[in-house]
């Protein structure tokens, strides 16, 4: 059920106060730089643009909320970021924050992001900020676009997703996910920069302090550029990393990368995984030696099969009806 709309930070920290699971506050006007703290539903509570493009906010710090939904908000900062040893991002919600959901919402790095293009890096440097992190359990972006920014959208919790969603130009990594049992399915990332000592990577994995177990990578695109192969900040992107092991019951099917870095798609020190179905080429056309499909330091259960790839460095006897890239089919 939808109230009346609101059009002030305090009108809507007040509603949301007093809403009930199922409720649904429509917000209209500028919100600036917000934080909502430990407002707890039953079940979900929906923030939505009144109408597309309606509600702009500069920034949500969400810290020990659960239930909460954020839908067709506008996300940029109105001014150059000041850059701080810690990442921020444009929605964040810390560890304490559960079920917490975006979708429909565009971020950009700042308003005129869709000119990312012809940005000078000290362009890319004023608009570092990063689109979305939820570091909670149960956490879902789903079809958000993220537009000239630093890092797309990151989950660490237990059991988040990452669905369908844009990244269009960025200078971190696209997609990123720190939690077990996660899945990123459907996204697409494309036109990487390089401005920083910061390598970017279309999909990153890892765990900081022990085993990822439980992701699942499909029917994702990875372009290291679609609109501007001449860009001078162009970067040799990675696509699919999975570098900085352990990891356990990993399954990469369907996705298409397109890179000019040896690293197509990378596993290191891994058991039991499922790796099918992947397209990956170079973006400039038959190379003939990268990018690779690899996989490193991997045991358990391994099924390497129907990917293309310029270069396969996988373990002998594991793999089947592997192969050279078709360029003649579009992504």
């Amino acid at each position: 059920m939808a109230s009346e709309i609101v059009t002030t930070p305090r009108d809507l920290i007040r509603r949301l106060d007093r809403a009930r699971g199922g409720e649904t506050i429509l917000v209209h006007g500028q919100f600036g730089d917000m934080t909502l703290s430990g407002l707890r539903k039953e079940s979900s509570v929906t923030v939505a643009a009144a109408t597309p493009g309606a509600a702009h906010f500069e920034r949500i710090w969400i810290e020990g909320c659960e239930n909460l939904t954020f839908a067709g908000l506008s996300c940029w900062p109105l001014a150059p970021v000041e850059q701080t040893r810690r990442r921020k991002h444009l929605i964040e919600a810390d560890k304490q924050s559960a079920n917490i959901e975006v979708t429909g919402s565009v971020f950009r790095g700042r308003v005129d992001s869709d000119n990312h293009t012809n940005w000078t890096s000290e362009d890319w440097n004023a608009a570092k900020i990063s689109a979305v992190f939820l570091a909670g359990p149960r956490c879902v972006i789903r079809n958000n676009a993220a537009i000239g920014i630093y890092f797309g959208f990151f989950v660490a919790g237990t059991g988040s997703e990452i669905f369908q969603n844009t990244v269009f130009g960025f200078s971190g990594d696209g997609l990123r996910i720190t939690g077990d049992n996660c899945v990123a399915i459907g996204n697409r990332v494309t036109d990487g920069v390089k401005i920083d000592g910061n390598h970017p990577d279309g999909f990153q994995a890892f765990k900081g302090d022990g085993l990822l177990s439980g992701l699942v990578v499909k029917d994702n695109t990875v372009m290291e550029w679609s609109i501007r192969p001449d860009n001078p900040l162009r970067v040799e992107l990675q696509g699919i990393s999975l570098h900085d092991g352990p990891y356990e019951n990993i399954v990469i099917r369907d996705n298409s990368v397109a890179v000019s870095s040896p690293n197509g798609i990378r596993i290191h020190g891994a058991r039991n995984i499922e790796v099918t179905g992947n397209r990956i080429r170079h973006p400039d056309g038959p190379h003939g030696k990268f990018p690779q499909l690899r996989i490193v330091n991997c045991g358990g259960s391994m099924v390497v099969e129907d990917n293309q790839a310029e270069k396969f460095g996988i373990p002998n006897g594991i793999g089947r009806r592997n192969r050279k890239p078709d360029y003649t089919s579009p992504f």
